[in-house]
């Protein structure tokens, strides 16, 4: 179980550093609506969403709200020029720290969200690391297609990782 959640980390983490290179320069600002995310936005979201949950569970920390905005200030800040760089980083991490983690933790080791209900770890991955990629992956791709003269389509969503 934990190589199938590190691999469909990595795959989403994968999929987002592509999108990215389909950013055509000058429009990282766009936005679908005021009160959305930017893409410039979306990409620095999902340069650490992937890990700070599991960075949070293997730290020694208590209150996961605290962590996560020490985690979110010291990130460095994704650009266009940037983006490839961090999230290879990113996918290093994400390998670092499966390697802490067991199999038997993935099922029987008990975390907490920082909403305060509490979850096996595997599930809680699931429900935090990769439904979050997943969903503003989604999101990114779609603003991607507003902006972009490229044609991206199912596959740049889905598989194309390089």
């Amino acid at each position: 179980m934990k190589e199938i959640l590190r691999n469909s980390i990595i795959k989403e983490l994968k999929l987002i550093k592509r999108l990215a290179t389909k950013v055509p320069a000058g429009t990282e600002d766009y936005r679908p609506k005021e009160n959305m995310r930017s893409i410039i936005e979306l990409l620095q979201y999902l340069s650490g969403c992937g890990t700070g949950m599991l960075r949070f569970w293997n730290s020694n920390e208590t209150e996961a709200r605290p962590y996560l905005m020490k985690l979110r200030e010291a990130a460095p800040k994704v650009t266009l020029e940037n983006a490839a760089e961090i999230f290879d980083n990113e996918i290093a991490r994400v390998n670092e720290l499966f390697d802490t983690i067991t199999d038997e933790e993935i099922a029987t080791k008990e975390v907490m969200y920082p909403w305060g209900a509490t979850d096996t770890l595997g599930t809680a991955i699931i429900e935090t690391s990769i439904k979050w990629l997943t969903g503003y992956k989604m999101q990114l791709f779609l603003a991607i297609k507003v902006v972009s003269e490229e044609e991206i389509s199912t596959p740049d969503l889905w598989r194309k990782t390089e």
